[in-house]
This record gives structure tokens, C-alpha cells and sequence, in this order.
């Protein structure tokens, strides 16, 4: 497996619901751009980048998948290089807001964006620095571990011209535009390849705004560029106030703030990714995480639950479905990527709609929803094995092949739908059916080891049953927190210890909880312990737990996929917002249970 680099790249982007394209980004120590990222219409998700193609002969390749996302992380830039000298320091605000700052000696650079707009404003000392790099405008690699089915990746065709301070590259294969401004170079020229080109044009002395945009096409993006360049204390004004009531822990800034940078528009809806840079895709499941993190984000509550009714209308009026059935992942243009069929990737949406509604108030969008939501239901129950309540699935999770068809964590989840479809008041016998799934769980699920009861990951329905637990089952340590049963029940909790054991062959590493999809110790299982130790009242493994993961998180306080338990290094995913968003929703109480409101 590639080695870990020392730590990941800083990131950067606008809120792409407040009018905004949805610009995302991130830079190296030295405050070169490494990527540009923003929404494509017919591609999802674009990236002016220095990184080279992917391999398409390697799509099914895990270990080249691996090596390819590890490089990410530790790109070339392009850009301006700051003047040789002490080292360079790179840092968010003191806030958590997304603007980076890079200072060697005298010479510093900020970058941020804003209203559809970069900005990098580079302040060099000495002589007139230099814009160079290798870069290329290309479709988002889309690189999966579990491949779904590959979508046909854009030839990388790189039209480029220089003048009069702008530099336009151009992909004709998408198509696609990216225009730089603010440059000082006075020659002109054009230039074509095949693949990334080489880039070296001057600069100024002292000062240099520079301004980029992307989009469909050169005329979009110079629109994006005719408003002045928003400052960075206007930009930094604007984060202040959301952040303004939050305690001083990083890993909870870093879930909201990147919880927002991910939720890309997309008409009247907005798509929440999983990150913008090694898996540019939206999984249902992560999104419901983001979107109950930006539910519970206090002095920024209108902004959270706008995304999230945003999100909603786009999961269920834009994104597509099959068979009335929604895909394993999708791209941010709503169609989808993967058509695996996961269980838990049916339910999350109408858990997010029915936590939504009791949220807001907002009895609106259910009424507006009410046919789609209808159509997923009647399908979901068109799934029910006939004399019982047990609905299958295709695969895990963790998009994994699944031993038996029947997983436990995603019936617990239906479980916890229907109760909440009760609540709000829709059409049906919810109230009924979860306690028919309450049975059928302490029927189907028990299983019997060395004498004591816990239940099964997975069953045949037949008395065949996988025992493991996966990093990936938040459900499960959520059992307690959402009245499923007490933290005192004996099956739940002899469930628990089997995790945290090494009888969990696949998903315990060095005293914490895993996945055999990346065989290492996940946040996302520090998150579930945490879960468990509140529960349990467990005051003070409950904040170990929260002190060992703000250990391992990065230097902007984003947590990886999974880490070495020894270092703390980044095993796989530098980028990934389901584990800070779920961290978020802890530490905010988010999952505490409440009474509805009252309509």
C-alpha cells in the first residue's frame, strides 16, 4: 500500500447554494493550486488539475485505485512559487473558515472563493515570481475501490491561450472552460495537446489578484468574473457568523464547514458529495450524515436545513432512479453511477425527509414529495419476503458483497424510518410495521457464541448467520440513542464487545473498529464507540474516544477513511465527509432523541 503522505492539502471552496457554481479546492504547503473543481451538466463533476489521467485499463485494479488516491495528496502545484526561505506555514483561519493562508518570510498568499469565484492574492518579496505547472481540465477520475461499472471517461484535450493577462484552457472533449485573470506576462500565444500542458507565464512584483472560474464554456466562465474579486474579509465575515457559536474543536468545524463546501447545485435542488477530490460522487448514506450535521449546526440553522430541503428535492425529483429505485452513488448531475442495489441507500432519504420535518416544521415538502416518496415506499415493501419482514439487499454498507442477503444494521434503520414516518404523520401503518420489524430483528438476527446472544451482521433467513460488525453500521451504536432498546439490553451490548474484540475477524484492528473494504482502523468505528460509551454512560472512554480522533484528524481537523492505528497516518481517503459530518453530529447532540414537534 502507497505510504501515507505527512499530512493532506488544505481545501478551499464557496457555498454553492447561495447562488454560487459550487467552486471547490485545495492547495499544497506552498499555496499552489493542485485542484479547481466545479459542477458539469453532463458530467458531474470537473477538475482543472495537475494530476494525470487515471489509467483507464486500471479501473478494476484496487492497488493502482490506492496509489492513484494516495497521489493525490501529495500533487505538484501550479502557480506562483513564493521566494526560497524559511519554511512556509499554511493555515486555515483560527475559525475553521475555508481561507488559506501560506507565509515564507515576507512573502505570503491567501486563497478563497466566493460567488462563483477563486481568488489567490499572492504578495511576494523580491522579484516578480513566476505562474507555472503542468495542468490539464479534465472529467473527475471517479476512482472506486468496489467499481460499479465505469462511465466513459472524457478524451483530456487541453486548448490553451495567453493574453493580455488572461489565460483561457480549454477541454473541447467535455466541453469545458477554465479562465485564469491577473496575470502580467505581455506575450501572447496558443498552444494544443493531448493531456496536461506545461505552463509558465510571469508575474508582477509585490502584489498579484489572480481570479479563476470554471464552466461549460469560455463565455460562462468570463460571466463568473465580471463582479469584482470578493475580498477576504468579506469572505471571512460571512464564515464568521456561521461559526460563530461553535465550541473551539476542529474536527467539529472541519464536518460543518466541509459539510457545506459539499453541497454542489443543481437546479432548484443541490447534491451533497462525499469529497470533491478522490470520489467526487454522492452515496445516499453519507448525505444523510452530512445533511443531519447541518440540521443541528446552531447560529447557522437556516442555512443547514435550506441545503437539506435543497438536497431532498434533488434525491427525490432529480436524481434518477430505476425501477423506482434509487443507485449506490451518483454524480452530481443526479444520474446515477453505480446501480447496485443497497438496502440502506433506499432509506436514508425518507429518514432525512422525516428528520427534516420535525426539524423545521416544513409539513410543505411533504405534500410536494408526496408521489415520489410514495413510489420508494411501495417499492420498498414490494421487497418483503413473503410471511416475513425481511427485506434484502445486494450488498453492504460498504459496498461490498454480502454473505446473506439479510443485513441487520439496515433492517434496525427501516425500523427507525417507519417510526419516524409515524411520527410525522404519513400515510400507512408505520407505527405496525415498526414493531413487526422490532420482531422480526429479535427473531431473524440473534445468534448464539460461546453461549451469549448478539445479533448477526447478516442471515439467510434460515438460521444462517454471519457474525462481524463493520465501521460502516453507524445504525447499530445508534440503537440506544434512538429507542430501539436500552444501552442495558444484553444482546446489544454482548453485540457491542464483539466488535470492539478480535472475534470481529475483519473489523477490529489494535483495540478499534474497521472494515474489511480498507483493513485498518476507521473514524467512522471511533465515532460508533463514542456512540457506545455515551450510551453506556461511560463517561470517560466517551472522551477518549473524542481526544484520540482529534488526534489522528488532520492539521485542518478533517478526518481520512481509515489510519494506521501505530502512527496515526492516513491509510486510505484524505478526503472524506461522512466521518467529521458524523463526529459533528455527536458532539451537537445530534442524534439525542426529541418529541416531534407539533404541527
Amino acid at each position: 500500500m502507497t505510504a501515507p503522505a505527512p499530512h493532506k492539502p488544505y481545501d478551499f471552496g464557496d457555498v454553492g447554494t447561495s447562488g454560487a457554481v459550487g467552486l471547490t479546492g485545495s492547495i499544497d504547503g506552498a499555496g499552489r493550486l493542485l485542484a479547481l473543481n466545479a459542477p458539469h451538466p453532463a458530467h458531474g463533476y470537473i477538475t482543472l488539475t495537475t494530476a494525470e489521467p487515471f489509467p483507464e485499463t486500471e479501473r478494476y485494479n484496487p492497488a493502482a485505485v490506492r496509489a492513484y488516491r494516495a497521489g493525490l495528496a501529495a500533487l505538484p502545484g501550479v502557480g506562483f512559487t513564493l521566494p526560497e526561505g524559511p519554511p512556509s506555514t499554511i493555515h486555515t483561519q483560527p475559525d475553521g473558515a475555508p481561507i488559506l493562508h501560506v507565509r515564507r518570510g515576507e512573502s505570503e498568499s491567501i486563497t478563497y472563493a466566493s460567488s462563483g469565484q477563486a481568488v489567490q492574492i499572492i504578495r511576494v518579496a523580491g522579484g516578480a515570481p513566476v505562474w507555472s505547472g503542468r495542468v490539464a481540465l479534465m472529467r473527475c477520475a471517479y476512482t472506486q475501490l468496489t467499481e460499479g461499472g465505469p462511465v466513459p471517461m472524457p478524451a483530456v484535450q487541453t486548448r490553451a491561450r495567453y493574453a493580455d493577462g488572461r489565460l483561457i484552457i480549454e477541454n473541447p472533449a467535455l466541453p469545458a472552460a477554465a479562465v485564469i485573470e491577473g496575470l502580467s506576462d505581455p506575450t501572447m500565444w496558443e498552444r494544443y495537446t493531448d493531456g496536461p500542458i506545461p505552463v509558465q507565464i510571469g508575474g508582477r512584483a509585490g502584489e498579484n489578484v489572480l481570479r479563476y472560474a470554471i464552466a461549460p464554456s469560455v463565455e460562462a466562465a468570463l460571466a463568473h468574473l465580471e463582479a469584482p474579486a470578493p475580498t477576504p474579509d468579506s469572505v471571512q465575515a460571512v464564515w464568521a457568523a456561521k461559526l460563530a457559536e461553535l465550541p473551539p474543536d476542529p474536527v467539529l468545524r472541519r464536518g460543518l464547514v466541509y459539510s457545506l463546501l459539499m453541497a454542489v447545485p443543481d437546479g432548484a435542488g443541490a447534491c451533497l458529495l462525499t469529497d470533491h477530490m478522490l470520489l467526487p460522487l454522492s452515496w445516499n448514506r453519507d448525505a444523510y450524515y452530512v445533511a443531519r450535521a447541518l440540521l443541528a449546526w446552531p447560529g447557522n440553522r437556516a442555512e443547514g436545513q435550506d441545503v437539506v430541503r435543497r438536497h431532498l428535492l434533488w434525491m427525490f425529483e432529480q436524481a434518477e432512479r430505476r425501477d423506482g429505485f434509487w443507485g449506490r452513488c451518483y454524480m452530481a448531475n443526479g444520474r446515477i453511477k453505480d446501480g447496485a442495489f443497497q438496502l440502506d441507500q433506499q432509506l436514508f432519504p425518507i429518514l432525512e425527509l422525516a428528520d427534516y420535518v420535525l426539524e423545521s416544521g416544513d409539513r410543505m415538502i411533504l405534500q410536494r414529495l408526496q408521489a415520489p416518496l410514495s413510489e420508494c415506499l411501495r417499492g420498498l415493501m414490494g421487497l418483503r419476503l413473503a410471511g416475513r419482514h425481511l427485506f434484502p439487499t445486494a450488498e453492504t454498507p460498504a459496498d461490498d458483497p454480502i454473505a446473506y442477503p439479510y443485513h441487520f444494521s439496515s433492517h434496525l434503520l427501516f425500523w427507525r424510518v417507519a417510526q419516524q414516518l409515524a411520527r410525522i404523520g404519513v400515510a400507512g401503518e408505520w407505527a405496525a410495521l415498526a414493531e413487526a420489524l422490532r420482531r422480526e430483528i429479535g427473531h431473524s438476527f440473534i445468534a448464539e457464541r460461546d453461549g451469549k446472544r448478539l445479533f448477526a451482521y447478516a442471515t439467510d433467513g434460515a438460521g444462517q448467520f454471519h457474525l462481524y460488525h463493520d465501521a460502516n453500521d453507524l445504525p447499530f451504536a445508534l440503537a440506544p440513542a434512538w429507542g430501539f432498546c436500552p444501552a442495558t439490553d444484553p444482546v446489544w451490548r454482548e453485540t457491542a464487545a464483539f466488535a470492539f474484540s478480535e472475534a470481529n475477524i475483519g473489523g477490529y484492528y489494535g483495540g478499534r473498529l474497521g472494515s474489511v473494504h480498507t483493513r485498518a482502523a476507521w473514524p467512522l468505528g471511533d465515532v460508533q464507540e463514542w456512540l457506545i460509551a455515551a450510551a453506556t454512560g461511560d463517561s470517560r472512554r466517551a472522551a477518549a474516544v473524542r481526544a484520540r480522533v482529534q488526534a489522528i484528524a488532520q492539521p485542518d481537523g478533517s478526518l481520512p477513511e481509515a489510519y494506521d492505528v501505530a502512527t496515526g497516518g492516513v491509510v486510505s481517503r484524505h478526503w472524506f465527509a461522512w466521518p467529521a459530518a458524523a463526529y459533528a453530529c455527536v458532539a451537537l447532540g445530534a442524534f439525542q432523541h426529541r418529541e416531534p414537534n407539533p404541527f
